[in-house]
């Protein structure tokens, strides 16, 4: 029986430390624009995992991760954040617009697709140019 007894007592005392690292915070926050303006459907994600969540209409979130992840925060146009959690529990971000990216996207029907994506063909019509036309017709300008 003590044999037994000293057993479980060093399967325990291993399983406590264990329990001591994994523990899980809640932590919740806001994502911003560069106007401060709260961003509506924001991927946050734990890094490495398929654990996530998406910003609501005022631009908050609440994810629960372990103490020690890593969060990742997407938004096409925007340059991707990762934050580590480090035992924060409020976590707020303001996003930057990514020009760069934005010249890669291709507004297509009901969808956007990268230009590298695309079989066909792609025309590009600058600001300028419609400005001078005196249509009302976005059809008839392009």
């Amino acid at each position: 029986m003590k044999l037994l007894t000293k057993f479980i007592g060093a399967v325990l005392a291993l399983a406590l430390p264990v329990g001591a690292f994994a523990q899980n915070v809640t932590v919740k926050g806001q994502v911003i624009d560069t106007n401060g303006e709260p961003m509506i459907v924001v991927n946050v994600a734990q890094v490495g995992t398929t654990n996530g969540t998406v910003t609501d209409i005022d631009g908050n979130y609440s994810i629960n991760v372990p103490s020690n992840a890593t969060l990742q925060f997407s938004f096409m146009g925007y340059k991707t954040q990762t934050v580590a959690v480090a035992g924060k529990t409020t976590i707020n971000v303001t996003l930057e617009e990514d020009t760069e990216l934005l010249d890669e996207v291709v507004v297509i029907g009901y969808g956007v697709q990268k230009k590298s994506d695309l079989t066909g063909a792609v025309a590009s019509v600058r600001q300028e140019s419609l400005k001078a036309l005196s249509t009302t017709d976005a059809a008839a300008a392009l």
